[in-house]
């Protein structure tokens, strides 16, 4: 009798020792239709992005999450199978980068309202310069469009901002 009281007692003992101990093992800060952000995520992509821009938000570091998330979702529906990386570079490759096309009078304008900054460098020299640039402010301006398209049929529920 003593020992089957003892028993009991030693197994309270652990029960409450035990939930006493344990804590909740992962928050979810966000949830991008049903698959969930957890703090353990966020603290993790936070960390990365503050060696790198140090006066990084986190409120930033949480809307590049979402924006990520979103693009990567909807390569999911166009590529099976691949590292998510691959993924969403491959997306963004066929949905935006490939309806970009800078003209050259473009190419042409941007040199000659900017004379001044190439320091009577020929066109010519400067020209893949100019065109990489204008490819990258149009391929953001259009990134910057579908991911707000995006967001607009996505349910985003932020729960916190860490």
């Amino acid at each position: 009798m003593v020992r089957s009281i003892l028993v009991l007692v030693m197994l309270f003992n652990i029960f409450v020792v035990s939930s006493a101990l344990s804590e909740t093992i992962d928050r979810v800060v966000a949830y991008v239709d049903s698959y969930a952000i957890t703090l353990r995520e966020f603290e993790r992509t936070a960390s990365k992005m503050k060696e790198k821009f140090p006066e990084i938000k986190n409120q930033e570091i949480l809307d590049t999450m979402i924006n990520k998330l979103l693009i990567f979702k909807k390569s999911k529906e166009l590529f099976i199978e691949g590292k998510e990386e691959d993924l969403i570079t491959n997306y963004i490759d066929l949905k935006i980068k490939s309806d970009i096309i800078i003209p050259e009078s473009k190419i042409r304008e941007y040199y000659e309202e900017n004379k001044a900054k190439f320091k009577n460098t020929p066109y010519i020299n400067v020209r893949d310069e100019i065109e990489k640039y204008l490819f990258e402010k149009e391929l953001n301006q259009k990134l910057k469009e579908h991911i707000e398209e995006l967001r607009q049929t996505t349910e985003i529920k932020i729960i916190f901002i860490p």
